[in-house]
């Protein structure tokens, strides 16, 4: 990867959210929980979710994983407080384009939007998509996710 790629993969709001993660303190109560792993990157993510009226009104999460993955749940839970599951897979589905290029609605992401970059580096796409696999198992009552194969 060339030294104007790194930069932009690992923008200062990347690794200002990977060295000083937000949601990082484990929730009192949770409604749903996940483990998300990439075995091939070493990637390991628990993540916990209080619901209420069918709505997420906590989130924590532990990562010993890449800088894009902490980063990634970090933002993620600023935008995931107040979401339904249909918010949650509409939120997915953006993302999902933001991730091969399709910018699309930027500002419904917040600062997941930062990952446009992950547009050129197809193989760093499963990190940042691994928050967000491991929140949908939990929602979906699954235990794990990965997103290896994605």
């Amino acid at each position: 990867m060339s030294a104007v790629a790194t930069a932009t993969l690992y923008r200062e709001q990347v690794l200002a959210h990977a060295r000083a993660p937000g949601h990082s303190t484990p929730l009192d109560h949770a409604d749903a929980r996940a483990t998300g792993a990439n075995a091939l990157c070493g990637d390991h993510l628990e993540v916990q979710l209080a619901l209420t009226d069918e709505r997420i009104s906590g989130y924590a999460f532990h990562a010993e994983a890449c800088v894009l993955v902490r980063a990634a749940a970090s933002m993620l839970g600023d935008r995931l407080l107040g979401l339904d599951r249909a918010g949650v897979h509409a939120m997915a589905l953006r993302f999902e384009r933001l991730l091969q290029g399709e910018a699309g609605d930027t500002d419904a992401l917040g600062d997941l939007a930062v990952f446009v970059d992950l547009a050129a580096h197809p193989a760093r796409r499963k990190c940042a998509r691994l928050p967000l696999a491991t929140v949908l198992a939990a929602l979906a009552g699954r235990a794990t996710a990965t997103t290896e194969e994605a």
